[in-house]
């Protein structure tokens, strides 16, 4: 399978493409081709020597047509990053480059494109959510961020191209995130992880809706290829935690000395992963977040921010 990828140099694409190395050895049904920006860290990728580089961004059209020429499926991980940057130019090159980038995968008669959104497409909730009838992928999409709106923007992009045939269409929508970094030190709760080992007291507040990286490259495996994925939008979400009690399982798992104080956060908005869960996602539970927790704290001490993916 010739699988073309945006985002590699981040968390996902990272894993992802780590993981499709580790289940496919020399002599691999799959060539991978990966967008990455001129000037990018790149030293967690030099490992996959095999993955074609096309240097370019969302921005530079002459380069995504590159990277979809003869591929059968696009990944679109890629979200040109904020807050730093104008609000305008962040519009303009996620959703202008995104539609480019789809533009040219039908050129290019792609197969199947998977998209990573978010469930900050979600702003309003309808009264009808609760425990009883969770948040799923039915529920209407009113977003209440600037990411939120571009990311709901580039879901009616992907629909139009599906509903005029142009390929098979997947959507992700993952909460929080956690996994490793290539960067160490951005890996989600490392600074409370990194107070807590060192037995420093930590004050936290509200409450977070979470996923493993795991899970969310468990998932785009198993839609890559899937037919039966087709036009459908999947809610990646392993649980919900408040930062008081993620505090407290961070000093029980590292055996630490530092106390949690803080506010506890609000209950959050129910939503439904089942869908995923019928696609074969595999979600750990609070499982995970503990072996992450050891994970984490083992990589401070041995490799502190090297970006070493063969570590993780």
């Amino acid at each position: 399978m010739n699988i073309a990828l945006t985002g590699i140099t981040g968390m996902v694409g990272s894993h992802l493409i780590k993981k499709i190395v580790e289940e496919n050895p020399e002599g691999s049904p799959h060539n991978i081709r990966a967008l990455i920006r001129e000037g990018s860290v790149v030293e967690h990728l030099k490992t996959f020597e095999d993955v074609d580089f096309i240097i370019g961004g969302l921005e530079d059209r002459e380069s995504l047509a590159k990277l979809v020429q003869d591929v059968e499926v696009l990944v679109h991980l890629a979200h040109f990053p904020g807050p730093v940057q104008a609000y305008d130019e962040l519009v303009k090159v996620n959703v202008y480059g995104s539609f480019d980038l789809l533009e040219e995968a039908k050129k290019a008669k792609v197969k199947q494109v998977i998209f990573m959104s978010s469930c900050t497409v979600f702003g309003q909730i309808l009264p009808s959510v609760d425990k009883d009838h969770p948040l799923d992928e039915n529920h209407p999409v009113w977003p209440s961020s600037l990411y939120g709106s571009i990311k709901s923007s580039i879901e009616g992009f992907c629909h139009y191209y599906y509903k005029s045939r142009a390929f098979d269409l997947a959507i992700l929508r993952p909460v929080t995130i956690y996994g490793v970094r290539p960067q160490l030190d951005k890996s989600e709760w490392f600074q409370t992880i990194d107070f807590l080992a060192t037995n420093y007291n930590v004050d936290v507040k509200g409450s977070t809706k979470y996923v493993s990286v795991k899970s969310v490259v468990q998932a785009i495996q198993k839609i890559m290829g899937n037919a039966e994925a087709s036009g459908k939008t999947y809610h990646l979400i392993d649980g919900h935690i408040h930062n008081m009690d993620l505090g407290q399982l961070i000093v029980d798992t590292i055996d630490s000395f530092g106390e949690v104080e803080g506010v506890m956060g609000e209950d959050g908005v129910p939503m439904s992963s089942q869908a995923a869960q019928d696609l074969g996602v595999e979600f750990p539970g609070k499982e995970g977040i503990v072996e992450y927790i050891k994970l984490i704290h083992k990589l401070q001490g041995e490799y502190g921010g090297e970006r070493d993916i063969t570590k993780w």
